[in-house]
């Protein structure tokens, strides 16, 4: 194998690792506190949005189907992790929001990974976290794409 090579199949393998290594994170995280993996996305998804999140959303986001997401909504609620409240811009609708609990606990288990993957990027310099970010980029975009062809819409059914 040439040297170009046995790199890119080192940077293939480093990600496959770093991949399965989040999986694991995230598994312990839910079973450190008694969630499931599914749990676990639900809380990312609602605390990463840009908006108010609704059950709706969160199914699509998730991939659910309607059942499920209530009862995972239910599993949040009845472990303090989420209030279900009336969406201020629309009565009829439903919005969640993370309680406190919830906050502490993610920001308690993933603060110090926040803090060790700064000091990781004090190692480089901008010009070379320009190149990270612009590959990490495109490594995210090519795996959406790769799920997306694959993927059974929600609630199943063609597409």
């Amino acid at each position: 194998m040439d040297p170009d090579e046995e790199q890119r199949e080192q940077v293939r393998a480093l990600l496959r690792r770093q991949s399965e290594e989040a999986s694991r994170l995230a598994v312990a995280f839910g079973g450190a506190h008694g969630m499931h993996q599914t749990d676990v996305a639900a809380l990312a998804a609602i605390a990463e949005s840009r908006a108010p999140l609704g059950p709706a959303t969160l199914a699509r986001a998730l991939r659910l189907s309607r059942p499920a997401t209530t009862a995972l909504i239910d599993r949040l609620e009845q472990g303090g992790h989420v209030l279900r409240r009336p969406d201020p811009d629309d009565r009829r609708r439903t919005i969640l929001e993370l309680q406190p609990a919830a906050h502490a606990l993610a920001a308690a288990f993933f603060g110090p990974l926040g803090d060790a993957y700064q000091a990781a990027m004090g190692r480089y310099d901008l010009a070379e976290l320009q190149v990270v970010a612009r590959f990490l980029q495109d490594v995210i975009d090519v795996t959406v794409a790769a799920r997306e062809r694959i993927e059974i819409p929600a609630g199943g059914g063609e597409r």
